[in-house]
């Protein structure tokens, strides 16, 4: 066989490396972008954070700045030691010695700051629960399994290889593991995210009173149990035809998933004494807030303070001397300082990136659901899309996906919300429906054809038979048999 070298030209289509960190960054919430803020400052060396930086000793008031105090007590120890030391009256020193040791050893035993007790971690909640709820001796493995949580409230490896460090059966680790999966908050200790939604949905169904509740509960612990892969793919018509459902009954129990269910167990913690409730909405943190104001509606990004980073000035100094060419240092040291002062620029500027995103496109969000936001009624929320925010923007589709997905939004009355509830064009038309019906004549009661023809004069076209699969989906007799 005659080998022979061969010489061809090809074009190839490769993602930048600057798109996937900007479309990373993009979808990460307020919590995740603060852990991601954190865990780049550890990183990289020529990253700082505005907070870290030292003042140039202009400081209005010296007295409330670490930097500018420090410099004041060492001038003042400089003065001191240059006057020499009036020891004045030898017994009359010795008594007020004897009193000062008093009042130091009490200062210690009082300190209120030092004595406060610090907040419950999800840990030591965990470990309580452990040695109220397990014998001794299975006390090490639970302690084992609780440290090995990662941030979600997943366990970290799996059950071969703790049961390998440990060197006990694997029985054992998964029995000790599903005493740990019983803890609050539902879902802690799960290994995958369909394991954790089960948990979940096993802990909705011991504690939901509701008939309702039951039913798309049990509907979901179907559908994740048994098709769990097709769930991401939106195969909405395979599942109904695999599960004898509707297709509408998908979808509601999708929304129940999306809406009751938490993958990131470990956030839903609080500690014991907080007021507020323990369920998946307590714990949501808004990443976008929308104010009201004299001028408007005011659009703040939550997180923006995070995003005060800078680059270190000597890093800098020496950046732009190795670009100049002014410094001669040895190659690695060169390679060094361009690398992580050039990798700084990038993070910080797609910062500033995801934040004016972000901005963007909930002020095209507020122009076109205004009436929502002056009511707070979702009755008011327009029919919208990501395809139509993408098109007033100028913008990709996928850009508007990624800025929205799993993302909250505060609104001016305080209510904290997903950013689907603007693109459920369904909503309005339900609240509008339940409107009409809760308002008219217990005598006379609109039809369904009445309702389509009051619906179009709202500016909101829809069919008949929709009107029907609405009002059947909320429990809502027909006009014959509301008639009283």
């Amino acid at each position: 066989m005659l080998l022979q070298r061969d010489q061809r030209q090809q074009n190839t289509q490769r993602i930048d490396p600057k798109i996937i960190l900007a479309n990373s960054i993009l979808q990460l919430s307020a919590v995740e972008l603060s852990q991601s803020i954190e865990s780049e400052l550890m990183e990289n060396p020529a990253l700082e954070s505005m907070d870290d930086a030292t003042c140039a000793g202009d400081c209005i008031d010296p007295t409330v700045c670490p930097y500018c105090m420090q410099r004041l007590q060492e001038k003042s120890v400089a003065n001191s030691a240059d006057d020499p030391p009036d020891l004045g009256d030898q017994d009359t020193l010795d008594f007020e010695n004897s009193f000062t040791g008093l009042a130091c050893d009490g200062e210690e035993d009082l300190d209120p700051v030092g004595n406060l007790g610090s907040e419950v971690t999800l840990r030591e909640h965990l470990t309580g629960l452990l040695r109220s709820s397990m014998p001794d001796e299975d006390h090490p493995l639970g302690l084992y399994l609780i440290n090995n949580l990662n941030d979600r409230g997943w366990l970290g490896d799996s059950i071969q290889s703790i049961a390998l460090d440990l060197n006990v059966s694997e029985a054992e680790v998964v029995r000790v593991l599903r005493v740990l999966q019983s803890f609050d908050p539902p879902g802690i200790g799960a290994r995958d995210l369909q394991e954790c939604l089960l948990i979940q949905l096993t802990h909705v169904l011991d504690n939901a009173p509701l008939e309702e509740a039951r039913r798309l509960a049990l509907l979901a612990r179907l559908m994740v149990a048994n098709h769990f892969d097709l769930v991401p793919l939106h195969r909405y018509p395979r599942i109904a035809k695999l599960m004898s459902i509707s297709i509408e009954d998908v979808k509601s129990t999708l929304e129940y998933i999306g809406s009751n269910l938490n993958p990131y167990p470990a956030n839903q913690f609080r500690p014991p004494w907080s007021n507020a409730s323990s369920g998946v909405k307590s714990s949501v943190r808004p990443d976008v807030v929308i104010r009201r104001t004299q001028y408007g509606y005011e659009v703040d990004v939550v997180g923006s303070e995070l995003a005060a980073l800078n680059i270190n000035p000597l890093y800098r100094h020496l950046y732009n001397g190795i670009k100049a060419g002014t410094e001669q240092h040895p190659a690695e040291y060169r390679k060094h300082v361009l690398e992580y002062v050039e990798r700084a620029e990038l993070f910080i500027r797609t910062l500033k990136m995801r934040r004016q995103s972000l901005r963007q496109i909930t002020r095209c969000i507020v122009d076109c659901q205004t009436g929502f936001l002056e009511t707070g009624s979702r009755q008011f929320i327009r029919p919208l899309t990501r395809t139509h925010v993408a098109r007033l923007l100028s913008i990709h589709e996928s850009t508007v996906s990624r800025a929205t997905a799993n993302k909250f939004v505060q609104l001016p009355n305080q209510e904290v919300v997903s950013y689907n509830i603007f693109f459920n064009a369904s909503l309005s038309v339900k609240d509008a429906i339940e409107t009409m019906i809760q308002e008219e004549n217990p005598a006379k009661p609109l039809s369904d054809q009445k309702i389509v023809e009051l619906l179009a004069a709202k500016g909101i076209p829809v069919a008949r038979r929709t009107v029907v699969k609405y009002r059947t989906n909320m429990k809502i007799l027909s006009s014959a048999r509301r008639r009283r």
